[in-house]
């Protein structure tokens, strides 16, 4: 019985032991969690900038439809910490096996890339921002519509 005891034991300590892991959220990101500037969604992908590092897997933007690498140029335009509300705004669990936070200082220090290879350097991803026709915009290209084709039936 001792002995049953004893591995039950080792085996709930060993349980508190490692660490755990978590698979990223796979969802479409929310709008809380990316910004709007320039005609691109940025969002904060994680604290580090390497596809593995430690015992944290980064993924590849594509693993959300739409969201891509940034270019030198745009990357040059990125938003800053304030802009990512002090670092409120931010996906790193969208993205992360393991991290669930960012590091603010490099970001507002620069320290920021979107292509891997940059160790300690954070990681932001884009995309093109998606428009949403207002409902204005809407009703405005119905009653062109309802014109035209009351024009085509007054013709006939």
């Amino acid at each position: 019985m001792k002995v049953k005891q004893l591995i039950a034991a080792a085996l709930l300590l060993l349980g508190f032991c490692i660490n755990a892991y978590a698979n990223p959220i796979l969802t479409d990101l929310p709008a809380s969690t990316y910004v709007t500037k320039d005609g691109l969604d940025w969002t904060w992908a994680s604290p580090v900038n390497e596809e593995s590092w430690i015992s944290n897997t980064l993924y590849a933007p594509s693993l959300h439809d739409g969201w891509r690498f940034a270019t030198d140029a745009e990357l040059a335009q990125a938003p800053t910490l304030a802009d990512f509300d002090n670092g409120a705004i931010q996906s790193v669990a969208y993205w992360n096996s393991f991290f669930t936070h960012v590091d603010k200082i490099d970001l507002a220090s620069g320290f920021y890339a979107s292509t891997w290879g940059h160790a300690y350097y954070e990681t932001l991803y884009v995309r093109d921002t998606i428009d949403i026709p207002e409902p204005q915009s809407l009703a405005l290209l119905g009653l062109g519509l309802l014109g035209l084709i009351g024009a085509v039936h007054r013709k006939a």
